[in-house]
């Protein structure tokens, strides 16, 4: 089957950079094939810039309530808006007329998807997968885990975890007792809903039991943005005798710890390229030490021998792909999910951002920068050449489009 004449829906719940890039990077491996169109509220509009693709405007909850509402464990979205999400999906699937609609976060397509007949293809980790063989088990960094300490509020959090997972579930399950359909048994079932789900990891990164027939692992999908290299590149590459780190927190770490990171990599005698994402002014005071509000990330980590991240599967990956192994210094459960996998594999160290004292710091820094992680590093590399995403995604986009008919919602 062909590409061409079909029209290709990319919906980005733009509550954090990862949602927008990655359906961004999708749509435009397809470009010249068929009829992309990139639906998001224009928040960063850095991950599709320079894309030729047809646009429509879709409103999303902003990153900040997001984000403040993850801070403190609270379901996500309110009511009002998931009803309100669900007419937009609804109204934009008329407007448009997809033959298929790729999805990243849009919690609600699911629902909408199915009533307008449109087959639906999710993005999504495997982390949260149904069918994932491990349960959270470290606690984000929440308000109590700052007060107890991550050692005692660990045991807490995995014991009180099946009561809050139907806690962020009771209100997308009233909304669904409302339009008629049967709540959802997890939050596995609500992060990945659609005909098709498609996982940005590797299996070895996340154990699942036997996938059903419409779970595929597509691979990572690690975007960079496409800018100049800085003025001062050159004075990096050239100090190769030298360890040098690639430093960057992205739209959703802890900002406030970057002086701190900064300050144990020098310590170390480290030459620090830093990423700020546009969150905050950071002034490099020593010489070598060199930032940018944005960098070609990939580059970067390339050009690095570690990386210090969120721990998010984006960065992490990126860091993974060109081999070097990360620190991952989580806020969120999403980041803790990810870091997780690559801390389990061997190829990285996993820190909460409450957790960061001087002393965690410089033990993690010496570990992560020791032969293991980067011989683990290099062997999750390889695995990641055996999942080429943009290839997977068409293959599976292919027979999506022979089948043509999605499944009920369920």
């Amino acid at each position: 089957m062909s590409l061409s004449a079909k029209k290709i829906l990319f919906v980005a719940e733009a509550v954090s950079l990862a949602h927008v890039a990655r359906p961004a990077l999708l749509a435009g491996s397809l470009l010249g094939d068929c009829e992309p169109v990139f639906a998001s509220n224009g928040q960063y509009a850095i991950a599709s810039q320079g894309l030729p693709l047809q646009s429509y405007a879709l409103q999303s909850l902003s990153p900040e309530t997001f984000m403040q509402r993850l801070a403190v464990g609270r379901p996500v979205y309110t009511l009002d808006e998931l009803r309100a999400y669900v007419e937009a999906d609804e109204r934009m699937l008329r407007e448009l007329r997809p033959d298929v609609v790729v999805s990243d976060f849009r919690l609600t397509l699911p629902i909408a998807a199915a009533r307008q007949g449109v087959p639906l293809m999710s993005l999504s980790n495997a982390y949260w997968s149904p069918y994932a063989r491990q349960a959270p088990d470290l606690a984000p960094d929440l308000p109590p885990a700052r007060l107890l300490g991550h050692k005692l509020f660990d045991p807490l959090f995995r014991l009180s975890w099946p009561l809050a997972s139907r806690h962020h579930l009771s209100v997308p399950n009233r909304l669904r007792v409302e339009q008629g359909l049967p709540p959802l048994a997890s939050l596995g079932d609500y992060y990945c809903g659609g005909d098709v789900v498609m996982y940005a990891d590797t299996p070895s990164l996340v154990p699942c039991h036997p996938l059903p027939p419409s779970h595929h692992f597509l691979g990572p999908l690690t975007w960079s943005p496409s800018l100049p290299l800085p003025l001062w590149w050159d004075k990096v590459t050239a100090q190769q005798h030298r360890t040098r780190v690639y430093i960057n927190l992205g739209s959703t770490g802890s900002t406030v710890l970057l002086p701190a990171l900064v300050a144990a990599c020098r310590a170390l005698g480290w030459v620090c390229i830093v990423a700020t994402a546009g969150r905050m002014d950071f002034a490099a005071a020593e010489p070598d030490v060199f930032v940018s509000s944005y960098l070609p990330g990939s580059a970067a980590a390339a050009a690095a021998d570690v990386v210090i991240c969120n721990g998010g599967s984006p960065s992490s990956y990126q860091a993974l792909e060109q081999g070097r192994p990360v620190l991952g210094i989580c806020s969120n459960l999403d980041q803790v999910l990810a870091m997780r996998g690559v801390r389990d594999q061997g190829a990285g160290v996993l820190l909460r951002a409450g957790e960061c004292s001087p002393a965690r710091l410089a033990q993690a820094l010496v570990q992560v920068s020791g032969d293991a992680c980067r011989q683990n590093a290099v062997r999750l590399q390889q695995e990641f050449r055996a999942y080429p995403a943009t290839r997977r995604f068409r293959e599976l986009l292919l027979s999506t489009l022979g089948t043509g008919h999605p499944s009920s919602v369920s």
